[in-house]
């Protein structure tokens, strides 16, 4: 507000395009925000976007627990896989596997702190992206997460990549 800089909240189904990049909020729902202030938990309050980008698919998955992640593909029978998921809630073992599967992401960016007290990310969820197909990177081990590419070339740049990987990880078509 100092700044006079505009702030616009995300609201349902808002679609937005800037250049190559286009996105649509898919969550919340407004009628969903008074229950989530009634139960106290803000994390299904998050913003879920479906993102395109040269013509690279993403799934922004916020911190949803697995209530509104169901709500979420309940609401979108026809959510597509994806070329990549940012996981929702750091990681946490709390995942829809139903979602994780109809997302069938190739890459799947976990977002958590080193040595965070939660133990974000779980071995369970990182299973459950790995038997999708999915190729997890963690910013925990390996830094800043950079997507490179388009669908044909899916690449990834980190400032820690896995052993005996160069300095652009080819995920595979």
């Amino acid at each position: 507000a100092a700044a006079r800089i505009p702030v616009l909240p995300a609201v349902l189904g808002e679609r937005r395009t800037i250049g190559p990049l286009s996105w649509q909020v898919l969550w919340p729902p407004p009628s969903f925000l008074p229950a989530v202030a009634e139960d106290e938990e803000p994390n299904n309050a998050s913003v879920v976007m479906f993102v395109r980008v040269a013509g690279l698919t993403a799934l922004l998955a916020g911190d949803l627990e697995p209530p509104a992640q169901r709500q979420l593909l309940a609401m979108y029978p026809g959510l597509p896989a994806v070329d990549v998921l940012k996981v929702a809630h750091h990681g946490s073992a709390y995942q829809d596997p139903a979602l994780l599967q109809r997302l069938s992401p190739r890459l799947a960016v976990i977002s958590s702190g080193r040595d965070n007290p939660y133990g974000h990310p779980s071995p369970r969820t990182i299973a459950a992206l790995r038997s999708t197909g999915a190729a997890v990177l963690r910013t925990d081990v390996h830094g800043t997460v950079t997507v490179l590419g388009g669908p044909a070339e899916l690449q990834v740049a980190s400032e820690r990549m896995p052993p005996g990987v160069g300095p652009a990880w080819d995920a595979g078509p």
